[in-house]
């Protein structure tokens, strides 16, 4: 499966499935916490765009649908954590990581989490 197939899956799965029920979510803006790997967006490239792509796909507008609060902690353990009880404090609907990190947003949440 390519990887923009996958990043459009997740966001289908996790956020995805207001779009059946939209009249009940109409001006409810969704939170989704990301915590990624590198230091900042450029050095995530494809990933950050084919994220942001696919949700777009799906109908999704930063700011009036959807509101995507990203973490850079540059592959640094203590930021990881911290970034990651960061998400969480900030109550996000969603929390999304990847690999290794995502050890860290499952032990600062008991909430929903995604891991690819």
């Amino acid at each position: 499966m390519k990887r923009r197939e996958f990043i459009t899956l997740i966001g289908a799965a996790t956020i995805g499935y207001p779009l059946a029920a939209r009249p009940e979510y109409r001006g409810r803006i969704s939170k989704v916490g990301v915590l990624w790997h590198a230091g900042n967006a450029n050095e995530e490239q494809p990933y950050f765009r084919v994220l942001t792509e696919g949700l777009q796909e799906l109908g999704y507008v930063e700011g009036r649908d959807i509101i995507l609060e990203h973490r850079f902690p540059n592959e640094i353990p203590e930021r990881f954590k911290s970034m990651a009880t960061e998400l969480v404090s900030l109550n996000v609907d969603v929390l999304v990581s990847s690999g290794a990190v995502a050890s860290f947003a499952k032990n600062n949440s008991n909430r929903f989490y995604l891991c690819s």
